[in-house]
């Protein structure tokens, strides 16, 4: 049985358009719909439907500083409710075994600061709400 390995590095990842792929250590993206009823009259369960579509994820960035830098693009986003945020498998076209996901209009609540004695500095930052698409089309 053939398998095949791939690294989970991502190819893209952007923050409002600022490439931040080479200052990233992790990506978690967890992404569906809120669950609401669809059950009638003479059902004998209860049957459910996809409602509003749910957003949440985190970002684990090595901290640096400047223009366009991870701290700059993450201290503009913080508060804003608009920010997008752009994650792909590999750098090459779109297609059905490179999927691109585009959240759209997230919430970028808080920009965590810490510093610790002798580990580079990383921001953890989380987002929430807005709204994704996953894009498989060339």
């Amino acid at each position: 049985m053939a398998t095949t390995t791939y690294l989970s590095q991502p190819g893209v990842l952007t923050v409002d358009g600022i490439d931040l792929r080479d200052q990233a250590s992790a990506v978690s993206l967890t992404l569906g719909s809120n669950p609401l009823t669809s059950t009638a009259f003479g059902d004998t369960g209860e049957r459910m439907v996809g409602g509003l579509q749910t957003v949440e994820g985190t970002l684990t960035l090595y901290c640096d500083y400047g223009s366009n830098s991870v701290e700059t693009t993450i201290a503009l986003a913080v508060g804003d409710g608009t920010t997008t945020i752009v994650v792909k498998k590999d750098d090459a076209a779109v297609s059905g075994s490179n999927p691109e996901w585009t959240i759209s209009n997230t919430m970028i609540a808080n920009m965590p600061i810490t510093y610790t004695v002798g580990e580079l500095q990383v921001m953890e930052v989380s987002f929430s709400g807005g709204t994704w698409s996953r894009d498989v089309t060339p």
